[in-house]
C-alpha cells in the first residue's frame, strides 16, 4: 500500500516510512514510532487488510481493524470472525465492533473479542472474516497469518516496549465513520455480480455489451431499507429500451427476486409481463412509471407504487389501437 491510516488518525506515506516485511505481513512505522501490522486477504477479487496498530506512549494498546475496501460491509449486520476454520466468533455492530474515519474500516471495540482473537492469531496460520454488504451479498475475506507473530515482536523493538506485550483495546481519539449515502453508494456501485449472472441467465436478454445496448444503463433505486430495485437493459425494439426488473432484499431472509407486472389487451386481457419499456423510478415516492406490450405489440403504460414487499398497481391504460403508435388510450385500472 502507498499509504497506511494509523490508529491516531494520521496518514502516513509508506516510502518514507520504516517498512519491514515477515512472511505475509508488512510492518511500517513512521518518524513517531507509530506502528502498524497489516496483512492483504489472500482473496484474488478484494483488497481488504487486516491491522493492527499501535501508538508508542508505554500505555497505548493494540487496535485491530479490517478495511473492506473492495465492498461496503452492512455496519448493521453481525459479522464473524474465526482462525484456522476454528469455531465462530460473532461480532455485533455497536457492541463487538463498529466503523471508525471511513464507513469501510471495522474496528474491533470489544475487551473480550479483542483479548480471544489476539491469543488466536498469534498461534494461527488463517484469519477468516464473514461478512453481509449493504446489497445482502455474503463475503468471506482470509487473512494468511504467516509472519504475524515476528512482526509484532518487531513493533515491540521499535517502540522499545517489554517484548511479548499484546493487550489490545478499542480505538481512542478517532471520530466514527460518517453515515453512508446507502442509494448513492448502491448506484456507484452498479449491478451485483451475482444479480447479473441470473439476468444472463435469461435467454431473452441480450448481453449487456451487445451493439443494440450501446449506452445503455441499468436503473438502480432504493426501495426501503433492505430492499432495492434494479432495472437491467435487455434490448430494443421499435418501442425502445426493454428493461428486465429485480428486486433484491438485503435483509435478514435476503434474495433476488425477478419482477412481474400486470399487462392488459383487448386480446388477451390481464396478462403478466417480465419485461417493461421506458422505466422510470422515483425513490422519494417509491412510485415506478413504465410500458408494455403484449405478443401482438398491443402497449399499456401505468403506475406502481413499492409497499413493503411488492409493486401496488396504481393506475394502468391500455392502448385502442395496436402498432408502434397507438392512436389512443382508455383508463382500464382503476376501472373508468
Amino acid at each position: 500500500m502507498a499509504f497506511l491510516a494509523l490508529a491516531f488518525g494520521a496518514t502516513v506515506d509508506a516510502s518514507a516510512a520504516i517498512s519491514k516485511r515477515f512472511g505475509s505481513v508488512s510492518v511500517t512505522c513512521d518518524e513517531g514510532l507509530h506502528c502498524a501490522a497489516s496483512v492483504q486477504a489472500a482473496n484474488p477479487d478484494k483488497a481488504s487488510v487486516f491491522v493492527l496498530q499501535r501508538s508508542p506512549e508505554s500505555r497505548a494498546r493494540w487496535t485491530v481493524s479490517i478495511s473492506t475496501l473492495g465492498v461496503l460491509a452492512d455496519r448493521d449486520r453481525p459479522v464473524a470472525l474465526s482462525v484456522d476454520n476454528g469455531v465462530d466468533s460473532t461480532l455485533y455492530p455497536g457492541s463487538d465492533y463498529a466503523p471508525f474515519v471511513h464507513p469501510s474500516d471495522y474496528y474491533i471495540v470489544s475487551p473480550s473479542a479483542l483479548g480471544r482473537l489476539m491469543l488466536q492469531i498469534q498461534r494461527g496460520h488463517t484469519l477468516r472474516f464473514s461478512f453481509i454488504d449493504i446489497t445482502g451479498a455474503a463475503h468471506t475475506d482470509r487473512f494468511p497469518l504467516a509472519g504475524l507473530a515476528d512482526a509484532l515482536n518487531e513493533i515491540d523493538r521499535q517502540q522499545g516496549r517489554i517484548p511479548g506485550d499484546r493487550r489490545a483495546g478499542p480505538p481512542v481519539g478517532l471520530p466514527e465513520a460518517p453515515d453512508v449515502d446507502v442509494a448513492a453508494h448502491l448506484s456507484a456501485a452498479g449491478v451485483p455480480p451475482r444479480l447479473l449472472e441470473l439476468h444472463l441467465a435469461s435467454t431473452a436478454c441480450e448481453a449487456p455489451d451487445a451493439a443494440d445496448l450501446a449506452g445503455a444503463e441499468p436503473l438502480i433505486g432504493q426501495l426501503g431499507e433492505t430492499a432495492t430495485l434494479y432495472a437491467i437493459p435487455c434490448y430494443r425494439n421499435a418501442s425502445g429500451l426493454a428493461s428486465r426488473l429485480y428486486l433484491v432484499e438485503s435483509g435478514e431472509i435476503g434474495g433476488m427476486s425477478p419482477l412481474v407486472f400486470a399487462g392488459f389487451s383487448d386480446r388477451l386481457g390481464w396478462y403478466g409481463v417480465d419485461v417493461l419499456f421506458g422505466v422510470a423510478y422515483d425513490a422519494a415516492s417509491r412510485r415506478l412509471d413504465a410500458e408494455g406490450a403484449d405478443d401482438y405489440g398491443c402497449a399499456f403504460r401505468g403506475s406502481w407504487t413499492y409497499t413493503d414487499t411488492a409493486f401496488r398497481l396504481d393506475r394502468l391504460a391500455a392502448a385502442t389501437s395496436c402498432g408502434a403508435s397507438p392512436s389512443g388510450w382508455k383508463d382500464v385500472y382503476p376501472a373508468p
